[in-house]
């Protein structure tokens, strides 16, 4: 076995050791220099806790701000005797309506619920077979609470004097009112120069919707009158600014019809206003359904339940007036309502599918001409 010469061993043993000692060293200050790159890398820089309670307290002054600012745009927009509206800055559904009495609150949400939906869907459906007929929005209605507190806007609303902090309610859509500049317009147009400094006063304050009045025209102290929340607007108001009120008459005769034997309810206390969308253009809309019910598919109880809805709630219909302009404008809401009553049920043949049912339109009308009519029955 060959050895290696004792010279190889003496000379290469001392090399190896200082090879080794010199590799031990540079790995000790690679791995010293790659821990001291991982902490400048990855240990967060040093905090200043004054700086951090000086930010945390100005955040908190911002969000306080903001919370208050927010509580000072909530208002209550009405109040009856039977609930209580208020308007938050909460969009989409900025409407808040409440009341003590949870099962009537509750009844009157999933009506509207219903009333939304199947006009969503009807305007849809009437659209696919060619009417020529535009259904009212209908505010959009969510999220209802046997105890507003537990609501969302809880917060919002409690800081307010005199608010129902017990009470039932639901959220629904806003109706932003008509803008500062219509406003001011119909004041000098339609009211006495010596009522148009106090609504001009109060006009930013009110919330003016106009309602819709085809069945009457206005009073002889209209122009006096300075009060601008939800202000009437008359036939004549209507005719005066060019609006087209046949079609606006059919299209309420659509309506009531979708609202009988579509939602079947009576439309009991149901309004129709002129207020702006989101995009600030003035559309239509269908609202209130506190005092709708259902009724029983019966010749009794259209000529009466439903003829009285109407009577009760009559300057929002149309009626016959013996004016040459006028005269067709009860045509328009009649026979509105009995094309789309046939539609609905012949839509629905299982709901509808005798004829004693599908006369019950026409016995409704024939019953409300006699009172709103010409006098003439219906052929």
């Amino acid at each position: 076995m060959d050895s290696f010469p004792l010279w190889h061993t003496s000379v290469t043993a001392p090399a190896e050791s200082s090879i080794n000692r010199l590799a031990s060293r540079l790995l000790l200050f690679a791995v010293s220099t790659m821990d001291r790159i991982r902490d400048i890398i990855f240990t967060p820089p040093p905090v200043d806790k004054k700086q951090k309670t000086r930010r945390s307290t100005l955040m908190s002054r911002c969000l306080c701000s903001t919370i208050s600012a927010f509580w000072a745009h909530a208002h209550l927009l009405a109040q009856t005797d039977k609930a209580w509206i208020y308007v938050a800055n909460m969009p989409p559904f900025r409407v808040t309506k409440m009341s003590r009495n949870t099962k009537r609150i509750f009844r009157e949400y999933k009506i509207h619920s219903n009333v939304d939906a199947t006009f969503k869907a009807m305007s849809k459906h009437l659209t696919m077979h060619g009417f020529d007929v535009d259904l009212p929005f209908v505010p959009e209605c969510s999220g209802f609470y046997p105890n507003i507190s537990s609501s969302p806007c809880s917060e919002t609303f409690k800081h307010l004097n005199g608010f129902p902090a017990d009470a039932s309610g639901y959220f629904m859509e806003y109706i932003r009112p008509l803008n500062e500049h219509h406003t001011k317009y119909l004041i000098k147009r339609y009211l006495t120069h010596s009522a148009q400094g106090q609504a001009l006063s109060t006009c930013q304050s009110k919330h003016f919707l106009a309602k819709v009045y085809l069945g009457d025209t206005k009073p002889l102290s209209d122009p006096w009158n300075t009060d601008m929340h939800d202000r009437p607007a008359y036939l004549d108001h209507l005719l005066a600014e060019r609006v087209e009120v046949s079609y606006l008459a059919a299209s309420m005769g659509a309506t009531l019809a979708i609202l009988h034997w579509s939602c079947g309810v009576d439309a009991r206390g149901v309004e129709f206003v002129l207020g702006r969308d989101t995009r600030g253009h003035v559309q239509f809309w269908l609202i209130d359904f506190a005092d709708c019910a259902t009724f029983p598919k019966t010749p009794e109880a259209v000529v009466t339940q439903l003829v009285d809805a109407v009577m009760e709630n009559e300057p929002f219909w149309p009626r016959f007036i013996n004016i040459q302009a006028l005269r067709k404008l009860w045509a328009c809401f009649r026979d509105a309502y009995l094309e789309m009553s046939d539609f609905i049920m012949t839509d629905a043949m299982i709901d509808y599918d005798n004829d004693s049912l599908r006369a019950l339109p026409y016995l409704f009308m024939m019953e409300l001409e006699k009172i709103r009519g010409s006098g003439q029955l219906l052929a």
